[in-house]
């Protein structure tokens, strides 16, 4: 990994592992298929014949949000090799449903988000060694490394900060390359290259008693806060997306039961904007004291697991679909 932000004599606060891939290895893709409704039947119809039969994801996980215009969220996260997601795609038992036009007329909002993520552009962070996301279906874990805890970290953990100063040139007032069809219902986006994507997750299932307690009465309350500035303020922060979210029991069957755990998944301009918020913003480090005050308290004994996948988008490879959403869908407000 490169350290050209590491400060010298550094010693990492606290372990942390991360994903490790054969350098071969195919890209991986993460695909992101969601439903806007009170029910998430219509998507569970689909997912049931599509996702659990030929070619499946080598990792499924369900989540539910609400979204800022109170709208109910259902989402699968999905990932594969980028060669198996491509030949899963080409089939048209699996795609053909999201085209036909029907999808426009079923009184409800539907989105994908499709990201490519070759292993030069994205980093993985798990702070023990059970991972979670993408790591889970990674080589192995590595660890405890030490490229983390400082400013900057995340791109050290990103081979190409080697060499490229992963910068996004474009305006966010400009507006984003888009296919607009079926009168407008339907629009696919394109994001700019080296939009970064954040999917950072909290696993309290472990914590018990006091220990839980302290979670959801101090740690929890301050996170929400910092997602919802994210979400609200995307001028200031440079994040065009925030949503958080309640990770689901993911089995293959149509029930959505609730879990310990959440995941905030946000883009923004470019990884500089996150970094930028992570060490200055006062909601950022209100929850950094806030987590560092539960360390101090139990010590050793912490349950609490995080872990997160940063994503610098590639030119190409990434396809975001909006069918019959509101506006404030994803990127479907910046775009043209």
């Amino acid at each position: 990994m490169p350290r050209n932000n590491m400060p010298p004599n550094w010693q990492p606060p606290a372990p942390a592992w991360c994903a490790q891939w054969d350098k071969n290895s195919d890209p991986l893709v993460v695909a992101y298929f969601a439903i806007q409704a009170d029910s998430p039947d219509k998507l569970d119809a689909w997912a049931e014949t599509a996702l659990y039969r030929q070619n499946p994801p080598a990792r499924i996980e369900k989540g539910a949000y609400t979204d800022q215009a109170d709208v109910k969220n259902y989402l699968y996260i999905c990932y594969w090799q980028q060669s198996e997601y491509l030949a899963w795609w080409a089939n048209p038992k699996h795609c053909t449903w999201w085209s036909d036009p029907q999808r426009c007329n079923d009184g409800v909002g539907y989105w994908r988000e499709v990201i490519t993520m070759p292993l030069d552009r994205f980093e993985t962070l798990n702070s023990s060694t059970e991972p979670h996301g993408v790591s889970a279906v990674a080589k192995t874990l590595t660890g405890p490394i030490e490229e983390h805890g400082y400013p900057g970290g995340m791109r050290d953990r990103i081979a190409l900060s080697d060499h490229h100063d992963l910068k996004n040139s474009r305006d966010m007032n400009r507006k984003m390359p888009a296919v607009v069809s079926d009168k407008g219902k339907r629009v696919v986006v394109t994001p700019p290259e080296n939009t970064c994507v954040i999917r950072s997750g909290q696993n309290w299932s472990y914590c018990e008693g006091e220990q839980k307690k302290f979670y959801l009465e101090e740690v929890h309350p301050v996170l929400k806060k910092g997602m919802q500035f994210l979400r609200d303020n995307p001028v200031d922060s440079g994040c065009y997306c925030l949503r958080f979210v309640d990770l689901k029991e993911s089995d293959n069957t149509n029930k959505w039961n609730n879990t310990s755990q959440t995941f905030g998944l946000g883009y923004a301009s470019d990884i500089h904007a996150f970094e930028e918020w992570a060490k200055s913003h006062p909601t950022h480090i209100a929850i950094l004291e806030n987590f560092m005050r539960m360390v101090g308290t139990f010590g050793e004994n912490l349950k609490l697991k995080l872990w997160h996948e940063v994503t610098v988008l590639p030119k190409e490879g990434c396809e975001f679909e909006y069918i019959a959403c509101h506006n404030n869908t994803g990127l479907l407000n910046y775009s043209q």
